[in-house]
């Protein structure tokens, strides 16, 4: 082979250099890094992400992984595996290469069991055949965001914390102590309204009154005793005298005594018979047909019916009595306008109608809605409760004539009817 002059080798060696610096494969290469940094939380994992522009395959290249110099190797892979030995001690076990996307250019390398001191700028880059490229990733962790506390905010903190304990148990103790005071105020009210329902019971029996029975206004099926105190309705129906007076539809009896002023008080033994209503009416009440028993139609009273006590108010007022009553005062103080009700047994205040406007006689009025063996006894006033005896079998009193409706054929009744057909299932005193 011929040698090329001394004179021509300057001028070839340029030549060759222009050739290999317009080889394609002498271009660098275009590595890309995220734009924002890489947010990561204390202890946890985090990605730090890099690739190739132009997708061609890194799996063949070399790559580094490193924080500030390039010694500091957080990760480096060449002929296609690690290179632990080159990998920094602080990273060793906690940097693996998420190689899934080697093919397509994507390098990215996961940091497990994130600390503080990891936060900063991290680098990658990509290397073949002299070609090269890098870029740059930031990492944030969490916990670096913070400040680092100095004695005195350690200090005021530690205040405000004890403040804070200080205030919470100050207004437990004002909650607690509030809480003592209502409730030690609600029990000296409730114990000073029993004295003073004690004191108007006391009071309203010191106007006691003996009240005795009407039998011209008893209805048919009320049968009473020949002391006039005691009363009970019966399937039964008494051949009795028309009178103007007498109930002939509410199975009601009103009482002898009639009231134009004053205050007076009567006892009513119910024990513990069902359905029953006892109060006072006016004397000129409607006694015919079906009037609603309510204060605006002259009736001021009380009812125990099915399974509740009532106020006879229009819309029927709800009694939510603490036990049932086995005897029932009944004080009327005309002056006032005031009917109240107590029980007996405890003193304890039932219902009072209250400002009512009385106008001519009132009268005592009693009224049993379902039969039973057991009376209504109105108590003496000398030596209340009397035990009631019974003079008279109310068998005696009976015509032996079939049950039958008002204004009916009596032969049209039903004999084994067990309450009167007079009591509807769902009286109309019910909507009272």
């Amino acid at each position: 082979m011929a040698a090329f002059p001394n004179s021509c080798l300057p001028a070839c060696l340029l030549v060759l250099t222009l050739v290999r610096l317009s080889r394609p494969d002498s271009a660098p290469l275009d590595v890309v890094g995220p734009a924002e940094p890489v947010v990561a939380a204390l202890g946890g994992d985090a990605e730090l992400p890099c690739s190739l522009s132009a997708s061609a395959s890194a799996e063949r290249m070399e790559l580094r992984w490193y924080r500030g110099r390039r010694a500091a190797a957080v990760l480096v892979r060449r002929d296609g595996r690690a290179r632990d030995a080159e990998q920094a001690a602080e990273f060793r076990g906690r940097a693996t290469l998420l190689d899934g996307g080697l093919a397509a250019g994507r390098a990215a390398v996961r940091l497990h069991r994130v600390r503080a001191s990891d936060d900063g700028e991290y680098r990658c880059l990509f290397r073949q055949d002299g070609r090269y490229g890098e870029a740059s990733v930031h990492l944030k962790v969490a916990a670096s965001f913070f400040p680092r506390l100095t004695p005195w905010m350690v200090a005021v903190a530690v205040i405000l914390m004890v403040l804070g304990l200080l205030t919470i148990g100050s207004i437990f103790c004002t909650w607690r102590l509030y809480r003592e005071r209502s409730r030690q105020r609600e029990n000296e009210f409730s114990s000073t309204e029993k004295l003073l329902d004690e004191l108007k019971w006391k009071k309203a029996t010191l106007h006691a009154v003996d009240v005795t029975l009407d039998p011209d206004t008893a209805h048919p099926h009320l049968f009473l005793f020949e002391d006039s105190k005691s009363v009970r309705l019966e399937d039964s129906r008494q051949q009795l005298p028309e009178k103007p007076e007498r109930f002939d539809s509410w199975p009601c009896v009103l009482g002898r005594e009639t009231f134009t002023s004053g205050r007076h008080f009567w006892e009513v033994k119910v024990g513990d018979r069902a359905d029953w209503a006892v109060g006072v009416c006016r004397e000129n009440v409607v006694k015919k047909g079906f009037d609603p028993m309510t204060p605006e139609n002259g009736f001021w009273a009380v009812e125990l019916y099915g399974n509740g006590y009532w106020a006879l108010t229009p819309q029927r007022t709800p009694l939510p009595l603490a036990g049932p009553p086995q005897r029932v005062g009944i004080f009327l103080d005309y002056e006032s306008g005031d009917v109240s009700f107590y029980n007996m047994a405890s003193g304890a205040h039932i219902y009072t109608f209250s400002d009512a406007s009385f106008s001519g006689p009132l009268r005592p009025f009693f009224c049993l809605w379902s039969c039973g063996k057991k009376p209504l006894t109105i108590c003496a006033s000398a030596d209340r409760p009397d035990k009631v005896t019974v003079v008279v079998d109310a068998k005696d009193f009976a015509k032996e004539i079939p049950l039958s409706a008002m204004g009916e054929d009596p032969a049209s009744g039903d004999a084994g009817t067990l309450h009167s057909k007079l009591i509807p299932t769902q009286p109309s005193h019910g909507a009272l």
